[in-house]
């Protein structure tokens, strides 16, 4: 019989469960008023129809066709109104027809008595907890009115009581929480329960209280009450195989001490020592039962081991918080050692070495199954974009002493070093270099340089990287020297069978004719200039607006709308991974960053499908925005299409002269007192606000991305503002010499786009070359191209797609060939669980994949049946093949 429970109305539970049900009913009848509003509008306006209709059909007008719509909506939803209230609604309609004036009146006067039975019906937004801000501010209340009752409780659960052993009914003295809801035990039915169940946290209660205890004491009930007592634990394993003589009879006794760490602690436990009866032979588990029992080897003597899922626990750990460091993370198992009444240390070099170890066997195995963790999908065969870019972050202070052994992923990712060496010799051995930083306009570079000197406390100085479009990790490759050219020409040769369009960097107009001239002298590099060079777009605004104009990935076409930008995004993960590394040795680091590397290129494959498809619907929808922006850009000016190509030719033409047609052209402008002393005055003034102005946006831009340290952030901030000071100074000098107030210099436009909220570059009184109009030419400019990209993007996302469906779908027939040659006789069966377990995944995911594409394409999906049609074929299973194959012969 159920047992009827009395309910207290000050229970804080009780309480917030009966306002729940008042806000729920009272948002039904919110629901149902405004159902009823919907039904009095559709019958007050009925729905209009086109002329073209009323006239062809000739629909009859009049009584008629108004009773006729008023019988078919006759009945009406029920409406219930539990609230403390007098009015009665009714639940149906009378059948009687009622002409529709009539109609109108019954149902307003229905509609007043439902809002006159729900007062608070006016003020739906307050008492309805729709909004954000009023759902954390009832949650915050509930909290504060049930924490008195949550410290009450709190304390009440460290209440011991007078429990009972949940098997014998005997006085119970100890609690594990872990075989819930059976926790209580006596002395003896824990020793036999847990004999089997070592890992468990258990308490006992004879002091009077509970107190955490470990696997190796137990509770004995002597004459003078109870007391604890030692015993040896076993460590939990696999049941290994029989003695070789053929005898079943064996006995499990304590073996050698071994350590086992666990997400809960280290647990100090013996290995089992079998013992057969028959032949008294003795041995214990190996390896492979080790590793079947989930345990990894912290040594090869097997006296420490850890656990697969704490291992697993620690990468993903450190993929998803990079400064996440082992010695926080041994820390951290030591506290839960002591949580569950253990000791001893936990030594966090060993945790790191047995988790490298692993590691790389686990990369291993995934090679056996086809595995490309530095592959795109969607950039394979064929591949548009590539961006590198130096991570001054990624520094490694000298260490003396440090081990010179080679690293586990040791040119996996990372390019070796002594492979880098010599090409960098090869380079600079052909080439003469120019010495000192690139300079763009009048701006200065720390990325454009072709050779520089190296720190004197530091032994790796950064990384340069390398990603495509989607911000998948390709190649690195240690920095020694600085941001040199060097460093990214090796990455683009490594990068080349990939076949990308376009290689992206942040200094691309003078890391091209430096290109250009490596590959005059050296033919083997001449392939590279294939490539076509693309500026990032956030960079290109740091640089001068005619170098933005010429080489500014915005306006190369078949770019769409790559930033090349991506290898930023990329750059703040790994940055985070400096906290540690920087300590590290290069073993180590390579090892870790590798690590870090694959783990989010896992993540970005995951969501590859998602990423594109969501791009592919914000890009149809920015692109018909922008259009209509661009038409009312050419009302707004009232031009035609003619005038539009002729302006764009013209900013062309404008961008492609020189520095002395800038020089030339000055003349134009008038000046006090105009002459040779005043050219010269003027002309430096214009060369020193440029470089000012693009030194304070340069300088900006790399505050944080390549400066981890405080102390050289606020030198760099006094250095900005003493740049940013100097250059108003000028620009005012400028100002004054300047006659007409139409060719001086707007301080507030310049401050405005030195905050970096302007995303219009500035262009300077003296690069108008007469015309007064090309800041709206250039506007005009940018919003086509933009338009144009926006176009030419669409179709690249739609064949990324493709080629991500058709990667998926390759990859499911090498591992469908591959099962089929494997022989499970030879030995091979754990390999070909594996290849059927990654078919099965591939296969689910490419049908994941595929009805993802299919969504956001909607009319376009046509683009991708082929691959569908193949599939039937190509990703079923290995034994259907096989039987059809025999059928057929």
């Amino acid at each position: 019989m159920a047992t009827k429970h009395k309910l207290d109305s000050k229970d804080p539970h009780y309480q917030e469960g009966r306002r729940m049900a008042l806000e729920l009913k009272h948002e039904h009848i919110l629901a149902e008023a405004k159902r009823a509003a919907d039904e009095r509008k559709r019958i007050r306006d009925p729905p209009h129809t086109s002329k073209r209709d009323s006239v062809g059909r000739g629909k009859p007008r009049g009584r008629r066709g108004g009773q006729r719509q008023a019988s078919a909506t006759a009945t009406y939803p029920t409406v219930e109104c539990s609230l403390s209230s007098s009015v009665e609604v009714p639940l149906t309609a009378t059948s009687t027809k009622l002409n529709p004036q009539e109609e109108f009146e019954k149902n307003r006067e229905r509609l007043s008595d439902i809002l006159a039975s729900c007062p608070s019906a006016a003020q739906p937004q307050s008492s309805s907890a729709s909004s954000w801000s009023f759902r954390q501010q009832k949650a915050s209340e509930r909290w504060k009115e049930a924490r008195p009752y949550h410290l009450k409780c709190l304390i009440s659960k460290e209440a011991v009581g007078h429990p009972l052993c949940c098997l014998c009914n005997e006085p119970a003295v100890i609690r594990c929480r872990e075989c819930l809801p059976e926790e209580w035990f006596c002395g003896d039915c824990d020793v036999l329960h847990h004999k089997k169940h070592q890992l468990h946290n258990r308490e006992c209660v004879i002091r009077g209280f509970f107190e955490a205890i470990p696997p190796t004491t137990c509770i004995i009930k002597g004459e003078d009450g109870y007391c604890t007592h030692e015993q040896a634990c076993i460590l939990p394993t696999v049941k290994v195989p029989d003695c070789s003589c053929g005898g079943t009879n064996f006995t499990v006794l304590p073996g050698k001490p071994v350590i086992l760490i666990t997400i809960n602690g280290r647990f100090d436990l013996h290995q089992p020592l079998y013992e057969c009866q028959t032949c008294q032979q003795q041995w214990t588990p190996d390896l492979k039962d080790l590793l079947r029992s989930g345990y990894w080897p912290a040594s090869v003597t097997n006296s420490t081991l850890y656990t697969l899922d704490l291992l697993s626990s620690l990468q993903e750990l450190k993929i998803i918080s990079p400064g996440f460091s082992r010695q926080a993370f041994a820390k951290l198992l030591e506290h839960r050692t002591k949580c569950g009444g253990r000791s001893g240390p936990i030594n966090g070099d060993a945790l790191q070495r047995s988790f490298l170890e692993l590691s790389y066997a686990s990369f291993e195995e995934d090679q056996l199954c086809c595995s490309a963790p530095f592959t795109c999908p969607a950039c394979t065969p064929e591949m548009l974009a590539v961006s590198a870019d130096g991570n001054r972050k990624l520094y490694r202070f000298r260490r003396n002493g440090s081990s010179d052994d080679p690293g586990f992923f040791e040119g996996v990712f990372v390019a070796e070093d002594s492979a880098v060496s010599r090409f960098v010799d090869t380079i600079q051995k052909a080439v003469k270099n120019t010495q000192g930083r690139g300079t763009c306009g009048d701006s200065q570079w720390t990325a454009a340089r072709e050779t520089s000197r190296r720190a004197s406390k530091l032994d790796e100085e950064g990384m340069e990287v390398a990603v495509c479009r989607h911000g998948f990790l390709l190649k690195a490759l240690n920095m020694y020297r600085g941001e040199i050219f060097a460093y990214p020409l090796y990455l683009q040769r490594e990068l080349m069978p990939a076949k990308a369009q376009f290689f992206a960097m942040d200094v691309a107009c003078k890391y091209w004719p430096y290109l250009e001239k490596v590959a005059s002298v050296l033919p083997a590099l001449q392939e590279l200039t294939t490539m076509k060079p693309f500026l990032s777009v956030m960079h290109a605004r740091a640089h001068a607006t005619k170098c933005e104009i010429n080489w500014s990935g915005r306006n190369q076409e078949g770019a769409g709308t790559t930033a090349g930008e991506e290898v930023e995004q990329v750059n703040s993960y790994l940055s985070r991974c400096a906290l540690t590394t920087k300590y590290m040795s290069k073993a180590a680091r390579v090892d870790m960053l590798t690590l870090h590397a694959m783990g989010w290129n896992e993540k970005k494959n995951l969501s590859l499908h998602q990423a594109l498809s969501t791009r592919y619907v914000k890009t149809c929808q920015r692109l018909h925005d922008e259009t209509a922006r661009l038409a009312d850009l050419k009302t707004e000016l009232d031009c035609t299409d003619e005038v539009v190509s002729q302006w764009l030719s013209d900013v062309k033409e404008w961008a492609a002269g020189g520095k002395h047609d800038q020089i030339k052209e000055t003349t134009n402008i008038p000046f006090c007192n105009l002459n040779f002393m005043h050219h010269t005055t003027h002309r430096g003034l214009q060369q020193s606000i440029e470089g000012l102005y693009l030194s304070v946006r340069h300088r900006k831009r790399t505050l944080y991305r390549q400066n981890d340290s405080s102390k050289f952030r606020h030198r760099l901030r006094k250095k900005l503002a003493e740049d940013k000071k100097l250059l108003l100074q000028e620009i005012q000098k400028y100002n004054d010499l300047v006659l007409e107030s139409a060719t001086t210099i707007d301080v507030a436009v310049v401050e405005h786009s030195l905050t970096g909220e302007s995303t219009v570059s500035q262009i300077w009184p003296w690069e108008v070359h007469g015309s007064a109009n090309i800041s709206i030419k250039k506007r005009v400019h940018d919003q086509v191209m933009l338009t144009r990209r926006l176009h030419e993007e669409t179709s690249v996302l739609v064949f990324e797609m493709a080629q991500h469906c058709t990667w998926l779908q390759s990859l499911a027939m090498v591992l469908k060939n591959k099962l089929a040659e494997e022989d499970v006789d030879q030995g091979n069966e754990g390999l070909c669980c594996l290849l059927r377990r990654r078919l099965s995944e591939v296969s689910e995911r490419f049908q994941v994949v595929l009805q993802q594409y299919k969504t956001a394409l909607g009319p376009e999906a046509s683009v991708l049946l082929h691959v569908e049609e193949e599939d039937q074929s190509g990703l079923s299973s290995p034994e259907t093949s096989e039987d059809e194959e025999e059928n057929t012969i």
